[in-house]
């Protein structure tokens, strides 16, 4: 698909400057024009997919250039967003008037200014695409190959909000079967609230200023909530009463701050316990000094020790996944036959009294690629997640090696523990997440063990999974490894 070509007009060379640095690394064309008369010369020039316009510039302000643009049949439908410092309602309806899509106010927030610009680029690529299927024959089947093959989903719908057409995205969001008859917001009523709701009432008209309208799935006892943005294409062809409707998945967006606010909520609460556990044993000995027999004292230090000891570990979580690889992976590769040792000593080290290593065959010297250090890591992680997920914390494990594909090992860790849901399996790997639906800080850890794990096998060129096993309750981790050159 052909780059997007967009026009930014301003007398300010800095807001230039600065614009440009913002959109083009998304691989936009950006052409720059300082006043009224070059912005015109370059938009004739060079078609743009959209126009960027200042309002207040000296001479041909915004509102002059955004009106010689719609007289001009070639330009008549470009895009423009105007920036403006200028906050007022006859200001904005002026720029209504004399043709804007849509404006931002100064100062402008990036975030929201890329996301209106590839809103409105997206939208208007949709529109042209609509306008030539009506022409040709073969622009219908190109324009409808595009729609079903997007990853969003695209409905056409009339005046009176019945559905003409909806590609395979938007049939399985709104879980329309086949050409199922009825309306669009018909469909919705079946499993999504509108919000907000006066956003709604003049469905389906466009809305000022590019206002959002959202559908929301809400959360279940075995589904998270799902968020849809919902767009409506500007300027519809000359006597055409349809529109053209795209749903999008927002999930992420819309919950990546309340996930942020709980991941902060999580690391304060996981370092101030042993915080308070150190602070208050040392305060403890500091007051009763004299008074406080050895015993006592031999007590409450084995408290703040045991502290300092879980405030280490939780740093020492986020620090190894931060690291990068430099200081994971080295030359020190770790043969086969040292494994047996390797996880011997974790064991130990954990408390872990059930450790049984089996492979088919001893006295082997070939090396796995990646480091003793991050295997050891790796081990670590998953013997302790088996100890801290078992209801007793103590597990039976069975770590299992066998090849797999040629020059390859694969490391099955098996424990008799927890079993775990498909939510926790298929979110297992990805970093700050904990098994618990509702965190608590009771549980040791900071989620980053199997994050940890999973970037030291990817990035060894191995592979991992998880599953739970078939014979009983518990679970089976295998990562699959890449053997040296002999």
């Amino acid at each position: 698909m052909d780059r997007s070509t967009i026009l930014l007009v301003d007398d300010n060379p800095q807001i230039l400057a600065i614009l440009s640095d913002l959109l083009r690394p998304l691989d936009y064309r950006i052409f720059c024009a300082i006043n009224g008369s070059e912005a015109l010369e370059l938009a004739a020039a060079n078609q743009p997919d959209l126009v960027l316009l200042d309002v207040m510039m000296p001479g041909m302000d915004g509102f002059s250039v955004c009106q010689a643009l719609r007289a001009d049949p070639r330009l008549a439908k470009v895009p423009v967003i105007m920036i403006t410092a200028l906050d007022d309602r006859a200001s904005r309806l002026r720029g209504f008037e004399v043709g804007a899509d849509d404006f931002i106010g100064k100062p402008f927030d990036y975030v929201e200014l890329r996301a209106r610009v590839s809103t409105v680029l997206r939208l208007n690529r949709y529109r042209l695409l609509l306008e030539e299927q009506e022409r040709t024959a073969v622009e219908k089947a190109r324009f409808a190959w595009v729609v079903e093959q997007s990853d969003d989903g695209y409905l056409i719908i009339t005046e009176d909000d019945r559905i003409q057409y909806s590609n395979q995205r938007a049939r399985e969001l709104l879980s329309i079967i086949d050409d199922e008859p009825g309306t669009f917001l018909g469909h919705v009523a079946r499993q999504y609230s509108l919000a907000p709701q006066q956003a709604w009432a003049s469905w389906p008209q466009p809305l000022p200023a590019g206002a959002p309208r959202m559908l929301v799935r809400p959360e279940t006892a075995t589904a998270a909530e799902f968020w849809l943005q919902v767009d409506l294409a500007t300027h519809p062809p000359s006597g055409d009463d349809r529109h053209v409707v795209r749903l999008r998945d927002v999930t992420a967006q819309i919950t990546s701050q309340r996930d942020m606010w709980t991941f902060h909520a999580m690391v304060a609460h996981k370092m101030r316990t042993p915080l308070a556990s150190i602070l208050g044993g040392l305060n403890l000995i500091s007051d009763s000094n004299t008074s406080m027999d050895r015993a006592g004292m031999a007590r409450i230090a084995g408290v703040a020790i045991a502290g300092a000891r879980r405030l280490q570990g939780e740093i020492d979580d986020i620090l190894n996944y931060l690291r990068p690889p430099a200081d994971l992976y080295g030359s020190d590769q770790i043969t086969l036959d040292d494994i047996d040792a390797m996880v011997a000593e974790i064991a130990s080290d954990l408390q872990i009294a059930h450790v049984e290593t089996i492979r088919d065959s001893t006295d082997d010297h070939r090396r796995i690629t990646v480091a003793r250090h991050s295997l050891d890591v790796t081990l670590r992680e998953l013997l302790k997640n088996a100890r801290k997920f078992h209801p007793d914390h103590d597990p039976l494990v069975h770590v299992t090696i066998t090849p797999a594909t040629e020059g390859q090992i694969t490391l099955r860790i098996a424990d008799d523990g927890t079993s775990l849901s498909p939510e926790q399996i298929a979110s297992a790997w990805r970093p700050y997440y904990q098994g618990e639906r509702s965190f608590t800080g009771q549980v040791e850890g900071m989620g980053l063990g199997l994050a940890l794990v999973a970037r030291i096998v990817y990035a060894a060129g191995g592979r991992c999974a998880i599953a739970n096993r078939g014979d009983g309750p518990g679970v089976v981790v295998e990562i699959t490894l890449p053997l040296a050159s002999q």
